[in-house]
C-alpha cells in the first residue's frame, strides 16, 4: 500500500468507516507531495484529505526533519504559488512532533466539505510561532476507481 493510500485510511478512520448508505458521489480524496522550502532540502512528505458532508479528515506526514522540532501545519485555500487563508484556526491543527528518527505524523477533522472545484493546499511551517514555511504541497482529487484498482482502498 503506498503512503499516500495509508495516509487516506487514517483520515478515513478519524471519522469513522464509509457507511454503505453513503452517496460516493459526495466523498472526495485528495493527495499531496509535500516540497521543501528551499533552506529545508531534507525534508518531504505527504498529505491526504478525505471530505464528505459531515466534514474533512485530514492526514500528514514528513520526514526529513530536525528531531525535537514541533511544525505547525494547515489546509489552506489557493495553491502554494498562491497561497489565500488558512481554514480553520491554529488549534485545528496538532503539530507535527518530530521524533528522533526525523518523522512526524498527524491528522485532524474540519467541520466542513471541500468542494470539487475548489483549490487547495497544505502548508507547513516552523513552529506556531515562526510562520515561515519548510514545505508545501498542493492538494489534487484522486479519482477513486484508480485508487482501488491500485489496491489502497478495497
Amino acid at each position: 500500500m503506498t503512503s499516500t493510500a495509508a495516509l487516506i485510511l487514517a483520515a478515513i478512520g478519524t471519522v469513522g468507516c464509509v457507511s454503505l448508505g453513503d452517496d460516493l458521489n459526495e466523498v472526495s480524496l485528495w493527495e499531496a507531495q509535500l516540497t521543501p522550502d528551499a533552506g529545508h532540502p531534507d525534508l518531504a512528505g505527504q498529505a491526504a484529505a478525505f471530505s464528505r458532508s459531515d466534514g474533512t479528515s485530514v492526514g500528514i506526514s514528513i520526514e526529513g526533519a530536525e528531531p525535537g522540532a514541533a511544525h505547525a501545519w494547515g489546509l489552506r485555500l489557493g495553491s502554494c504559488a498562491d497561497p489565500r487563508q488558512q481554514i480553520g484556526s491554529d488549534t485545528d491543527y496538532p503539530a507535527l512532533s518530530v521524533i528522533d528518527a526525523g518523522t512526524a505524523e498527524t491528522e485532524t477533522h474540519l467541520g466542513l466539505q471541500l468542494s470539487v472545484t475548489g483549490s487547495y493546499h497544505v502548508d507547513v511551517r516552523v513552529s506556531a510561532a515562526e510562520p515561515s514555511r519548510v514545505a508545501c504541497g498542493d492538494l489534487v482529487m484522486i479519482d477513486r476507481d484508480s485508487l482501488y484498482a491500485s489496491g489502497g482502498l478495497m
